[in-house]
């Protein structure tokens, strides 16, 4: 069965991946961080597919016990929002600069600092002057009174990322090791 983007009546997006109720994921994203959507059923189709892959196989590179997120549930949101989601207006003032003066463009994951937290985010598009970073860890506080939950996008100036920690062990074992060799 193909995999399908369903809408339904309480408005929240959902995607069937054909095994019955247990392959029905419900995204967490609100009616208003969604583009206007006038279907009740969509196929996921062969650009939604690639996206997954992509995502998948980047996060699946990391290890189950690394990152604090399911591989698929995180690409299933990661492909939803690019999809479906309102384009964004960067909100880089919560977050600190980084002393990066480019961004690695093979880098797939970073970290942003708001100075009450720390979180990892996936980046799912990246230009010349912004990043659209999706939150992989739990939680994370931005301010006195806001706090962002899992698969919150947020854009933001790319002189904010920052290298995420896990990037930076597995590049520190990957020397140490060749050092020992």
């Amino acid at each position: 069965m193909q995999w399908r983007w369903l809408y339904n009546e309480q408005q929240q997006l959902a995607i069937d991946t054909g095994d019955g109720d247990a392959g029905i994921y419900r995204l967490p994203y609100k009616p208003q961080q969604l583009v206007n959507i006038s279907f009740a059923e969509q196929p996921f189709d062969i650009d939604d597919a690639n996206a997954y892959q992509t995502w998948s196989e980047a996060l699946q590179h990391y290890g189950d016990d690394t990152l604090p997120v399911d591989a698929h549930t995180a690409a299933l949101c990661a492909v939803a929002f690019i999809r479906f989601g309102c384009p964004q207006m960067p909100q880089s003032w919560h977050f600190q600069k980084s002393d990066l003066e480019q961004w690695p463009a093979e880098r797939t994951l970073c970290e942003l600092n708001s100075g009450f937290d720390q979180g990892i985010f996936l980046i799912l598009d990246i230009d010349d002057e912004f990043a659209s970073c999706m939150l992989l860890s739990p939680s994370m506080q931005v301010s006195a009174i806001k706090t962002l939950r899992q698969y919150h996008v947020m854009k933001v100036l790319n002189n904010r990322l920052l290298p995420a920690t896990i990037d930076l062990a597995k590049t520190a074992q990957t020397a140490w090791s060749m050092k020992l060799a």
